[in-house]
C-alpha cells in the first residue's frame, strides 16, 4: 500500500504541469481495473502456391494475470510505442465498436454486430522489406516470395521501406513472433481502420482518392509505395495504409457464417478452416475493395505482389512491473548533411556517357565500349558488364575530373549491339554523425553508446525533461528519430515527452523488474544494463536509412544507387582500308637526283 501511494502523486505533479497548456491530454490515471485481454494465437490478388508448411488451428493461451503500469498512468489514442525492433506501435484503447455492415447482399457475410475489444498495440504501418529483412537476416525468417510479372523490390535498396510483399501467411506470423507480437485478429485489423466513429474507410467518408491511399494504379508504374506516404490516409488512432497499398494478413480462419455467430467480446475467428482472411486493397483495387468493412480471404500458403501484413503487440507491456524491455548498448550513429564542402552528391549520380566505337590503329581495327562518367564527386564505376558478361577495361582520368573506361569482352565484334550495365561507387568522406535519443557519440570507436540504461534525476541533462518526481523524461524529437526504444509518446500543446513502458526503467525501479527483454541475436549486458550483440553494433538502420559499411553509420537511401543502369548501344564498323598506289617516277629532262638529300633519291626539277 505504501508503494502504491508512493506512485499516486507522481500522477498528480504530472497532471498538473500538462493541464497549463491542455485539458484534452492524450493519456489519462485510470484505477487498475481488471480487463481481458485477447490471447496470444499461436497460429481476389493473383496468387501463386508456396512451399510453406500447412496452418495448424488456432490456439488459445490462458489470461495472464494483469499488473499495474507505472503510476496507473495508460497510454490512450495517440501514443506512439518504440518496439525492440525501432518499428513504432500506435495504441487502440478498449471499448465497443459496430464491425461489418448493413448490407442486401448475401454475399457479403460481414453482417454488422457489436463487438468489445481489450486494448491492445498495433503497427502503426505494414511492415516494411527491411524490418522483414532483419528476421531473415537473423535465420527465423525465409525470404520473400518473387512474384512473377514484377521486379523483386524486397532485393532493391530503394524500396526498404515499402511494405514487405510476397509473403505467406505463415511468413507473416514467423516474423511478428520474431518481435514478440502476433497477427492481428480481423476484429482488431478492423476497429483499427473504422476509428472511434466506425467509418467507412480509415480517413472517414470522402470517396478515395490519390492523395489518401494507393490504390487503382494511382502510380504511374503501379507498385507498393513507401509507408506512411499517405498521412491524410491515416485512422483515428493514427494508423497508415489501412487502405490501399498491400493487402494485410490477419490471424482469422474465414467462416462464411461467422460474424452471424461470433462473441461479442474479443472474437478470434473460427477454431479451422481452409482459408485465412485478408483485409484492406492493394495498389491495383477499385474504390469498392478498400473500405474498412471489406473481407477477403485465400489458402494461407499462397502469397501475392499486393500482399503484406502488420503485427499486434502480445499482451500490454505498459501493464508489467517486472519486464523491462531493454535497449540496444550501441547503435549506428545517423550521417547528417554537412554545411560545409566536402558534400555528399546525392545518388543516382549523372548518367553516364556510353558509346560504342572503333577506330583504325596502326591500320589495325580497334574497337569497343568508350563508358566516360565526372560530375559526381570522385565517383568510380563497378560492375560493369556488356550483354550479361564481365567487361575488360582499361581506365583513363579526364582533366575535367572523372573516368574514362575503354572496354570490351569476348564475342565483342563490328556492328553489334551492346546492353551495357554499370554500378555507381565512391570513396566516402568524413561525415557528421548524429546518436538517436538517448544515446551519445564516442568519439574513438565513431559509434552510439546508451547514456542511461534507466533513467536520470534531476538536474536532467540535454534532450530530457523534469517530471517530477519520477526524474528526467527524454524529450520526444520526431526529427531525431523519436521515442527510445522502450517509451512511448505522450503529447500536449506545450511539449511532447517519451513515457517509459514501465516503472522498470525509472531511476528507483522496483526490486521486482528483471532482465531486459532484448531483440532477437543480442544478449544481456549485465554490468550496462543494456542489450548487446555479437556484431557490434547490430547493422540495422531504421527508417529509410541504410547500412553504409564504408562509413558504419546509417545513411539515407537517396545516397545510394537505386538500380545499375542499363544502356543500349551499338558498335560501328571502322573505316574501310583503301590501299594507295606507289607513283612511278618517270626521269624528267633537267632533273638529276642529289644523294646528300636522303638515302632515297628526291626528284629536284627545274
Amino acid at each position: 500500500m505504501k508503494n502504491r501511494t508512493r506512485l499516486v502523486l507522481p500522477v498528480v505533479i504530472i497532471v498538473l504541469i500538462f493541464a497549463v497548456s491542455s485539458c484534452n491530454l492524450p493519456f489519462k490515471i485510470v484505477p487498475n481495473e481488471p480487463t481481458t485481454p485477447p490471447p496470444p494465437i499461436t497460429t481476389t490478388p493473383s496468387f501463386a502456391a508456396s512451399t510453406q508448411p500447412p496452418v495448424e488451428p488456432a490456439q488459445a493461451t490462458p489470461t495472464p494475470e494483469k499488473t499495474a503500469g507505472l503510476a496507473d498512468i495508460v497510454p490512450v489514442t495517440g501514443s506512439v510505442l518504440t518496439w525492440i525492433d525501432y518499428s513504432n506501435f500506435v495504441y487502440v484503447p478498449a471499448g465497443e465498436f459496430t464491425m461489418g455492415k448493413e448490407d442486401i447482399r448475401p454475399d457479403e457475410f460481414n453482417i454488422a454486430h457489436k463487438v468489445t475489444l481489450a486494448g491492445f498495440w498495433i503497427h502503426q504501418a505494414e511492415v516494411t522489406n527491411q524490418q522483414f529483412a532483419s528476421c531473415v537476416e537473423a535465420g527465423v525468417c525465409s525470404a520473400p516470395n518473387q512474384e512473377q510479372g514484377y521486379p523483386y523490390w524486397y532485393a532493391q535498396p530503394d524500396k526498404t521501406n515499402d511494405p514487405v510483399v510476397g509473403v505467406t501467411w505463415s511468413q507473416a506470423k514467423q516474423f511478428c513472433e520474431f518481435i514478440e507480437a502476433r497477427l492481428p485478429t480481423e476484429a482488431e485489423w478492423e476497429k483499427t481502420a473504422r476509428g472511434t466513429k466506425d467509418e467507412v474507410y480509415p480517413w472517414g467518408t470522402d470517396q478515395p482518392n490519390c492523395s489518401l491511399l494507393n490504390f487503382n494504379k494511382c502510380l504511374k508504374t503501379p507498385q507498393p509505395d513507401e509507408v506512411r506516404s499517405y498521412m491524410a490516409g491515416a485512422s483515428d488512432y493514427k494508423a497508415l495504409d489501412l487502405a490501399g497499398n498491400v493487402f494485410e494478413w490477419v490471424n482469422d480462419w474465414y467462416g462464411e457464417n461467422y460474424y452471424s455467430e461470433s462473441p461479442a467480446s474479443n472474437p478470434l475467428g473460427p477454431a479451422e478452416g481452409i482459408y485465412k482472411v485478408y483485409r484492406g486493397g492493394g495498389f491495383l483495387s477499385s474504390d469498392v475493395d478498400v473500405s474498412a468493412t471489406s473481407r477477403f480471404f485465400t489458402e494461407p500458403e499462397k502469397h501475392s505482389a499486393d500482399l503484406g501484413f502488420r503485427c499486434v503487440l502480445v499482451g500490454d507491456p505498459t501493464k508489467s512491473t517486472t519486464e523491462t524491455f531493454g535497449q540496444p548498448c550501441k547503435v549506428l550513429g545517423n550521417v547528417t548533411q554537412l554545411e560545409t564542402q566536402p558534400t555528399f552528391t546525392p545518388y543516382p549520380c549523372e548518367p553516364a556517357s556510353v558509346v560504342g566505337y572503333c577506330e583504325l590503329l596502326g591500320g589495325k581495327a580497334s574497337y569497343g565500349v568508350d563508358i566516360r562518367q565526372n560530375g559526381c564527386m570522385n565517383n568510380k564505376l563497378n560492375n560493369m558488364t556488356g550483354n550479361s558478361q564481365p567487361l575488360n577495361c582499361t581506365v583513363h582520368q579526364l582533366q575535367s575530373g572523372g573516368n574514362q573506361y575503354l572496354c570490351t569482352f569476348p564475342g565483342m565484334a563490328q556492328g553489334i549491339t551492346v546492353d551495357v550495365s554499370y554500378c555507381h561507387s565512391y570513396s566516402a568522406q568524413p561525415v557528421a554523425l548524429k546518436c538517436p535519443s538517448g544515446y551519445k557519440l564516442d568519439q574513438t570507436s565513431k559509434l552510439c553508446e546508451l547514456e542511461y540504461s534507466k533513467l536520470p534525476g534531476p538536474p536532467c541533462p540535454k534532450g530530457y525533461l523534469d517530471v517530477p518526481p519520477n526524474g528526467c523524461m527524454p524529450i520526444n524529437d520526431p526529427n531525431n528519430g523519436g521515442c527510445p526504444i522502450g517509451y512511448y509518446s505522450v503529447v500536449s500543446p506545450l511539449t511532447s515527452v517519451c513515457m517509459p513502458i514501465n516503472a522498470c526503467l525509472l531511476s528507483n525501479a522496483p526490486e521486482s523488474c528483471v532482465n531486459p527483454t532484448c531483440a532477437a541475436g543480442e544478449f544481456i549486458d549485465s554490468a550496462k544494463g543494456c542489450c548487446a550483440s555479437p556484431d557490434t553494433p547490430n547493422k540495422f538502420c531504421s527508417g529509410k536509412l541504410l547500412y553504409n559499411a564504408e562509413q558504419n553509420a546509417c545513411i539515407g537511401s537517396d545516397m545510394f544507387p537505386h538500380e545499375c543502369p542499363v544502356v543500349k548501344t551499338k558498335i560501328p564498323y571502322c573505316p574501310t582500308l583503301t590501299p594507295t598506289s606507289t607513283p612511278t617516277l618517270v626521269p624528267q629532262q633537267n632533273c638529276y637526283c642529289d644523294p646528300k638529300i636522303s638515302t632515297f633519291c628526291s626528284l629536284i626539277c627545274d
